[in-house]
């Protein structure tokens, strides 16, 4: 039984990232109709924005996350005006390929300015917890701390601040919304703003876990994230999180009890199989009612 709890909790730790970054997917698209392919690239630039302040500046904690997460947000704000804004209301292909273009350009940009090659993100949390035999790490509970925070506040924002009733509003009825008077534009910076910190947050946390951050990290992380929006449905934020959680223990089981090769074949299989089954998602979803 130790190895069961041993995973499950390894599992609760990244599905964690993988829940706030798909969370980021589901209100971009849930509001503004748009499928930000470059939303994975912002975890990037998190993760790398927090190897730069720990190599140039400080590894104190204190300040490499909260930077790292503004140049993530500053990166999806700039996505926002460049791609999204000037798409939005038109075919659901056209900010696809926009912000599809957008993501080579912040990898290869990547690519060329740090190399191929993983860079080191020399930022430790030293010790680790022991309950009944099931290890955690300092660095693991730290992070897991972080995207529990960043997915509280963002439900709180959309469910009790005056801008997040808006965003709800633009997501059930986008024409009244905006007859009656509500900021479509802010909206959508708002939006795209709260989900890139996410999105950030989630790179930092993957740096930190991991030591090192690569141009192409955001590729197979975001994918995975990006599935389990549409398992989940875009309607419920609650729905998100607990698949996005849900899919990192059943890849942490299946690696552990079967084949750690086969633990990227689940998030597909569980696609496949929802899509078959509850095309609108587990939890429904906007475009579908």
């Amino acid at each position: 039984m130790e190895q069961f709890f041993q995973q499950v909790v390894n599992g609760v730790m990244v599905g964690s990232s993988y829940a706030i970054v798909a969370l980021g997917f589901g209100l971009t698209f849930s509001v503004m109709h748009v499928l930000n392919l470059a939303h994975p690239e912002t975890a990037m630039v998190g993760a790398f924005a927090a190897f730069v302040v720990a190599t140039l500046f400080t590894t104190n904690l204190l300040v490499v996350i909260p930077l790292a997460v503004l140049a993530a947000l500053l990166a999806g704000l700039l996505i926002e005006r460049l791609a999204i804004r000037p798409t939005r209301g038109r075919h659901i292909l056209t900010s696809f390929i926009a912000t599809g273009g957008l993501s080579i350009v912040m990898q290869n940009g990547a690519q060329r300015i740090f190399g191929v090659d993983p860079v080191r993100v020399a930022v430790q949390v030293e010790g680790v917890q022991t309950v009944g035999g099931v290890i955690a790490s300092n660095m693991q509970l730290m992070t897991f701390g972080l995207a529990v925070a960043m997915m509280v506040g963002a439900r709180y924002y959309v469910r009790n601040t005056r801008w997040g009733r808006a965003t709800r509003a633009v997501s059930e009825k986008h024409e009244v919304a905006q007859a009656l008077g509500v900021d479509i534009n802010r909206v959508s910076q708002l939006t795209v703003g709260l989900s890139t910190a996410m999105a950030g947050a989630a790179g930092v946390s993957l740096a930190l876990l991991h030591s090192q951050a690569t141009p192409f990290m955001g590729a197979i992380f975001g994918t995975k994230s990006f599935v389990c929006m549409l398992v989940a449905g875009n309607r419920h934020i609650e729905g998100i999180m607990f698949v996005g959680i849900l899919l990192g223990v059943l890849e942490a089981l299946v690696a552990g009890y079967i084949s750690a090769s086969l633990r990227d074949m689940v998030a597909f299989g569980i696609l496949v199989l929802v899509l078959y089954l509850r095309p609108a998602g587990i939890f429904g979803s906007y475009e579908h009612d």
